[in-house]
């Protein structure tokens, strides 16, 4: 079994420095190399996507596991505080600011540090995280190549720039089950039409699970990136 390395960089809990995070190599290339960023959701931790990590099976991808900004509890990580009442979904927009530019932060920490492929750089993640990667996406699409969204809704808060030809070349993969009983898939199809009227290279892959990674969503995000020569 391959073993994924680990790197932890400890910072103070609510500054505005990079975040902590776990990567598959840690040495630089000769050449520019695609990176993947992946978020994950509420109340788990940057170990999400370790049998992603662990079945991709070749170097042509770094990978770039981030930890939430915020503890709650041991192990357990989140971006943002969020409530529901009376059917609305509140979410606390101070805390998704600070994970926004804590998230950036890394970002362009990871690129000085390796040998990035500034024109192959993609964001993903699962729930809370995919909502932050939508934002992120919505915010600055003249950084990212492609997004990944799995199980997740469009932010209650975002923007758009004016300028359209970003998100025109944004690729989207949008990953949900139809047996999400917390999300169901009326809040992945926003998603979808939204990226399609902003022109961005959008797919949607549906399938019989619930609100939960799978192996068969993790051979689509493998497939979707091999698209791009990176998978």
């Amino acid at each position: 079994m391959k073993h994924i390395l680990l790197l932890l960089f400890a910072f103070p809990l609510f500054s505005q420095e990079q975040l902590k995070y776990s990567i598959n190599f840690t040495e630089k290339t000769e050449s520019p190399v695609p990176v993947l960023f992946l978020l994950h959701g509420y109340g788990n931790n940057e170990k999400q996507f370790d049998e992603l990590i662990e079945r991709y099976n070749n170097n042509k991808l770094l990978i770039v596991s981030l930890r939430g900004s915020l503890r709650f509890i041991v192990k357990k990580n989140r971006w943002y505080e969020y409530s529901i009442s009376n059917g609305d979904t509140l979410s606390n927009q101070t805390q998704i600011t600070e994970s926004t530019n804590r998230i950036m932060k890394t970002i362009d920490y990871i690129k000085n540090k390796y040998n990035i492929d500034e024109t192959k750089i993609f964001i993903g993640g699962f729930s809370q995280g995919a909502i932050m990667s939508y934002k992120l996406a919505l915010l600055y699409p003249q950084k990212f190549s492609g997004l990944i969204v799995h199980s997740a809704r469009l932010p209650v808060e975002f923007s758009i720039i004016k300028s359209s030809e970003h998100y025109q070349n944004l690729n989207v993969l949008i990953i949900h089950g139809n047996k999400d009983k917390g999300l169901t898939t009326k809040w992945a199809l926003q998603g979808k039409r939204l990226f399609e009227k902003l022109g961005s290279n959008t797919e949607y892959f549906e399938t019989n699970i619930g609100h939960e990674m799978t192996s068969e969503t993790i051979n689509k995000i493998l497939e979707w990136l091999s698209y791009f020569e990176v998978g």
